[in-house]
């Protein structure tokens, strides 16, 4: 509904499309004594907001309406009202009344989020355009693919379009502000009257998306409350969504959480020409350039847009006196797994916010020098000091974001040639410049290769498959291959996720991964096809998932089940738990053709209920007349126990989509439960993923200081408790823990570990002949190294045909095993001389008193290990003294391990282990110092850890005398 209309001939009047930032501020302010004002909420604005330099004429008011309910009539409060935050569910209620008061709000779900919340987005725009957004919708579609345009037609899409400004709010739980703030931004663009606003809601399509982690968002509004009713400490947000926490934002590449596949899905509907993130961080406002290094596959115009938004908004908050706005010295831009990439890898124009915290209560903000210096891209700064409260991130966030909008919708024809001709160019780069395409042949592990296929598909990509042979460019493709071609649209995201990536050490230190190559990652074989002529080789598109067909051949009563190291391979273990299955040793001979080590061998086979089964996971069985001649063990099935620490869940979700998503069935407690003791009696393999954090910190949980910290559902958190609950989460597993963690393992149990948590066995002295190390000269950030097969017979290695395979690896940790590898560097992590410097020359350091915090006392590890011994003693048992088994290990050659990434001292690397199985009384300890379930990107090595558990009382499998003696 139209609300206060008598206004709009005088706002049309004063509406000046091109005017300068002051001229707009008089023109505003006209205009909103002109349209009756809320005058009960604009006099609370001011008076909340804690400081009045963080103010702009933009939000220092809210125009009144018959019609439209405003946050206070609705909330009885004001949007920055110290001591008050938003459930989600209220948040939906309110932008539902404002959809059904107004013409110029629609409002939809685009999907359910991990724990089963609907998440929505909404359009703003004036009454036309809503009643018109199909057509609206239709012209970025069509400006999307060129190749079905003219010149002159897309002149005129270009001209009849209206951008597309897309604000994305909290996808970081903790980071509380945009939620509220898109609010009443909803409101006001529905409202205001103002030319400024006009301009934005004439010219433009504005769409919202109020909280991303939407699960996150009602378990930190819980936390907020509990500590303003009880005064005391909540609970740290442990769980944010129902996976992961902070990584919830380095999704967009491998789009494995719903949130994820929700956005990238409405990204791909709409294409919005501006995907805008809020988050909150850094002092006062930044808004996203990075210092580099930028991805290499971004088109050029993006990286000029980034500038060309982020200057106008420092230029034009400056000019209105407002502190602290700032560019550059942030971020990078080269990895592409934030959200907003989903925009910048399908280019348009992907960028955030990090605004001074939003809390939910004032408070006094103190900066240090590097802070609030003058920079180039910093030249109008922080305060040193300034109270700081919910209503100045508001005021913050929310002018910068209005003048973004607004300029985009005064160059709206801009920004919209801009992205046709992005999407053009990469077109044109996909016909002129090698690799025209990417094949993915069909392959021993063809799950997941299609797999693959059908990510790309998510992602927008067209896949193609090979109807013919053809040869060239260094290539060869036979009928059934999948063919990526590069003239298309979307080829920058084929470009991103498949090929590698080279990090030059010189760079300013990287803000997150710099290695990703996801044919690497996943063990699928792709190639570049670097001859133009393969797009004309015969091909058809892709229309829907791909899909391969498990089948069973021959006909005799033994079924064989080939290791491809296929992931579905473990879901029809545990999908057929009560079927007698066998896992041979040694590669062997049936029916005419090779089978691996660690080949499923199923005697008196169910053909009807295994061949259904293989058909829905893709696997081939061969049926062959009686047992193979190969020597074999039996697959019994453990029972899983799968250890969380209440300190941080952020790593171990990853490790659990994998698990839930495979089917591999685990009974969840945290590590205070290893106190309990009687392990062996429940379990018969333990996993428990990285923490983070040396050895001690990770036995000894959240420090046992002050009140007991509950973590659980009540009347006042009634969205806590959902995936684990306490009434206590201090103290982590402890010593008596640790022992028990031991005790299970020397009475057969298999403990699995992974990144940090490799180092605790090795620290306490649990473990015989195993150091971790940490090398001075290392720098590995997040990069792809080559691992190598140390020992093809053990049962974690089966599956895998190669010699060789890519691993994950980021800094730590760094494994040696007595009598292997090559000497390497000792002590402390100090900054390599030209390598990931990131200086800032004129900003001044603080004192030392201002870096230094005062350290939580910790007892040392020698007097805990001594400690750890003792206690073992009492329980019976001494530690292993047998050499561990190496597994996998890092190349002997430096100059051969990087794949793709950044890798500076690779000699500490040398021969070091990467996976081993470290032998403790009956049981076994299995170490990755890599993180095989990283981030749902390293499905090429999920199988390690899938091995060890299925094989977990038979890891001793080929493993000769000599092995179980000698040192490595």
């Amino acid at each position: 509904m139209i609300s206060d209309s008598r206004t709009i001939a005088l706002a049309l009047v004063l509406m000046l499309a091109h005017g300068s930032a002051v001229s707009a501020a008089r023109q505003t302010e006209t205009a909103a004594r002109a349209q009756k004002q809320d005058e009960a909420y604009s006099k609370r604005i001011r008076e909340i907001t804690a400081d009045p330099r963080v103010i702009t004429e933009l939000v220092d008011h809210l125009p009144a309406s018959s019609t439209v309910p405003s946050p206070l009539k609705f909330f009885n409060r004001v949007i920055g009202e110290p001591g008050h935050l938003t459930y989600y569910k209220d948040i939906l209620r309110y932008l539902e009344a404002i959809d059904k008061a107004s013409d110029r709000v629609t409002m939809w779900t685009i999907g359910k989020s991990d724990e089963g919340r609907d998440m929505v987005a909404l359009a703003i725009a004036d009454e036309a355009t809503i009643r018109s957004l199909d057509k609206y919708k239709h012209i970025t579609a069509q400006l999307t693919d060129p190749r079905t345009l003219t010149e002159a037609r897309a002149r005129q899409l270009i001209s009849a379009g209206k951008p597309i400004y897309y604000a994305t709010g909290s996808i970081h739980s903790p980071e509380t502000g945009s939620p509220e703030m898109l609010m009443e931004l909803t409101y006001r663009l529905a409202v205001e009257e103002t030319p400024f606003i006009q301009t934005i809601r004439n010219n433009s399509i504005v769409m919202i998306t109020p909280a991303t982690e939407v699960d996150g968002r009602d378990k930190q509004v819980d936390n907020f409350y509990y500590q303003k009713t009880t005064g005391r400490t909540p609970p740290p947000l442990v769980y944010w969504g129902h996976y992961v926490a902070h990584d919830n934002n380095r999704d967009a590449m491998g789009a494995a959480l719903n949130l994820t596949r929700n956005m990238l899905g409405t990204f791909l509907a709409w294409h919005p020409t501006i995907w805008h993130d809020l988050h909150e961080s850094v002092s006062y406002l930044y808004t996203s350039t990075g210092s580099g290094p930028y991805n290499a596959s971004l088109d050029p115009i993006q990286i000029d847009e980034w500038w060309l938004l982020a200057k106008t908004e420092t230029s034009e908050m400056a000019k209105r006196g407002v502190p602290g706005v700032w560019t550059y010295a942030f971020y990078d831009g080269w990895v592409p797994n934030y959200l907003f990439f989903i925009a910048n890898m399908h280019n348009s124009i992907g960028r955030f916010y990090e605004t001074q915290s939003y809390r939910g209560e004032n408070y006094d903000l103190t900066l240090p020098p590097t802070t609030t210096s003058r920079e180039w891209y910093r030249a109008n700064p922080p305060l040193p000091s300034i109270k700081w409260g919910p209503r100045n991130n508001v005021n913050m966030q929310q002018s910068a974001l209005l003048i973004a909008m607004n300029y985009v919708a005064r160059n709206r024809e801009l920004f919209l040639e801009n992205y046709y001709l992005k999407n053009k160019r990469a077109v044109e780069k996909g016909r002129s410049t090698a690799p025209y395409a990417w094949v993915i042949p069909a392959q021993r592990r063809r799950v997941e290769a299609a797999e693959l296929g059908n990510l790309l598909r998510l992602q927008g990509v067209e896949v193609h498959v090979a109807t013919g042979e053809y040869s060239g460019g260094g290539v060869t493709v036979e009928s059934g291959d999948l063919i990526v071609r590069m003239d298309q649209p979307y080829r920058t995201v084929v470009d991103m996720l498949l090929d590698v990536q080279n990090y030059p050490a010189a760079n300013p230190r990287p803000y997150d991964d710099t290695g990703w190559s996801f044919p690497l990652l996943r063990n699928v074989k792709a190639a570049r096809a670097t001859d133009r002529s393969i797009l004309d080789a015969p091909m058809r598109l892709v229309t829907q998932d791909i899909t391969v067909a498990g089948e069973m051949v021959g006909t005799g009563d033994t079924l064989i089940v080939e290791h491809t190291t296929d992931n579905t391979l473990v879901t029809f273990r545990f999908a057929n738990k009560d079927v007698k299955m066998l896992a041979a040793e040694e590669a062997f001979e049936a029916a005419g053709r090779r089978f691996a080590a660690g080949s499923f061998i199923v005697p008196n086979a169910d053909r009807a209920t295994l061949g259904a089964s293989l058909k829905a996971l893709g696997l081939v069985g061969h049926a062959v007349p009686g047992m193979p001649a190969v020597k074999a063990h039996e697959l019994d099935l453990p029972r899983i126990g799968y250890v969380h620490s209440w300190a941080r869940t952020q790593d171990e979700g990853w490790v659990r989509l994998a698990f839930d998503r495979f089917k591999v069935p685990y009974t969840y407690f945290a590590d205070q439960k290893l106190r309990e003791g009687n392990l062996r009696a429940k379990y018969d393999v333990i996993v428990l993923p990285h923490i983070g954090g040396d050895a001690q910190a990770q036995v000894n949980g959240l420090p046992m200081i002050g009140d007991p910290i509950p973590y659980k559902k009540s009347e006042l958190t009634p969205h806590l408790g959902v995936q684990d609950s306490s009434d206590d989460i201090r103290g982590g597993m402890g010593l008596p823990g640790l022992v028990n963690l031991a005790a299970f393992v020397q009475e057969g149990g298999t403990l699995i570990v992974e990144g940090s948590t490799s180092t605790i066995f090795p620290e306490y002295g649990l473990t015989a002949g195993i150091t971790v190390e940490t090398p001075q000269n290392l720098f590995v950030r997040g990069s792809v190294l080559k691992g190598i097969f140390a020992d093809r017979k053990s049962p974690i290695a089966y599956g895998y045909d190669s010699n060789a395979l890519a691993i994950y690896f980021n800094q730590a940790p760094v494994i040696r095993v007595a009598g292997g590898g090559i000497a390497g560097f000792g002590g402390g992590g100090a900054q390599i001389p030209g390598v990931g410097q990131n200086l800032t020359p004129n900003a001044v350091m603080p004192p030392l008193a201002e870096l230094d915090s005062e350290p939580r006392p910790q007892r040392p590890m020698a007097d805990e290990a001594a400690e750890l011994r003792q206690m073992a003693r009492a329980f019976g048992f001494n530690i292993d003294d047998r050499v561990p088994r190496v597994v996998l290990r890092f190349p002997a050659d430096p100059a051969d391990m990087l794949l793709s990434g950044v890798l500076v001292g690779g000699q500490s690397l040398a021969g070091r282990a990467l996976v081993l199985d470290a032998p403790v009384g009956k049981g076994h300890v299995v170490m990755f110092a890599n993180r095989p379930f990283w981030r749902w990107e390293t499905q090429g090595s999920f199988f390690l850890g899938f091995n060890a558990i299925l094989n977990w009382n038979d890891l001793d499998a080929g493993k000769t005398a000599e092995r179980q003696t000698t040192s490595r």
